[in-house]
């Protein structure tokens, strides 16, 4: 996870983030203090002292200190080529720091690990490190969203799995099929499909999908026009390609494109 960002800073009195939808994930950990995350398709969410809370980037948002007081936070984002894997997850969730879950104390742990990590005036961040704790936290963040067992949901630990989710990322625009997934990752079609889906949590194809959607974001991100991301993503037609960015994401590309200017 070398892609990964973190920036530690001070929000004063009124002051406010504002985030463009943008092909990324982000968590905000408020070390002191107490802000509220503003988004259009969920209500205002209140965040305390030690509490963290994650955002989808595909919606725009604002983090505001609403308070008298100053506001310390870390924040940190993963772009897209790390999260395309993952199904679409809550717009907005809160980490409490008082849950009783038991991965909350690890998460604060590894929250403070990289604090201390890129605020020690006498060394340097350690790349590595901040590497390595990017992948607890973000391990922390699915398995506490899986109260039931804590499994580490819904990420494709098995480096066959991961094979050939690099594989679609490589060429989205290949017509795949399960069989052709399968050769990559060195498996027979049935014991693919199976292994994914334990370890993914959705079939092979639905996650074809979604990888395509956010390959066509990007491609948008960077001023493309829908139809030309749509062919280069796999999608026969604009149509399409609108239909199930729709279905996925609850707007139409169009729309998201222009909520961004």
């Amino acid at each position: 996870m070398e892609s990964v960002r973190y920036e530690l800073i001070t929000l004063a009195a009124g002051e406010k983030i504002i985030r463009k939808a943008f092909v990324a994930g982000y968590f905000y950990h408020v070390i002191s203090g107490l802000v509220t995350a503003i988004s259009e398709y969920q209500d205002n969410v209140l965040v305390g002292p030690r509490d963290t809370i994650t955002l989808g980037g595909f919606m725009a948002h604002e983090i505001v200190n609403n308070s008298d007081a100053s506001a310390e936070l870390l924040i940190g984002a993963e772009p897209y080529e790390v999260l395309s894997w993952l199904k679409p997850a809550p717009i907005v969730y809160l980490f409490k720091a008082d849950s009783i879950n038991p991965f909350q104390k690890r998460l604060l742990l590894a929250m403070d690990l990289v604090i201390e990590e890129i605020s020690n005036p006498e060394t340097p961040p350690d790349q590595p490190t901040l590497e390595r704790t990017a992948e607890l936290i973000i391990f922390y963040f699915f398995r506490m969203v899986n109260p039931v067992d804590g499994r580490l949901y819904p990420f494709p630990s098995d480096p066959r799995i991961m094979a050939s989710v690099e594989a679609i990322n490589a060429n989205p625009a290949r017509q795949w099929t399960v069989g052709q997934l399968a050769e990559v990752a060195h498996m027979s079609r049935s014991a693919f499909s199976d292994r994914f889906h334990a370890l993914v949590g959705d079939t092979p194809i639905r996650t074809l999908a979604t990888i395509r959607l956010k390959v066509a974001a990007r491609k948008m991100l960077e001023g493309q026009s829908i139809e030309s991301a749509a062919s280069q993503s796999g999608y026969g037609s604009e149509e399409a390609f609108n239909r199930a960015f729709k279905r996925q994401f609850n707007i139409p590309p169009g729309r998201w494109i222009r909520s961004l200017n």
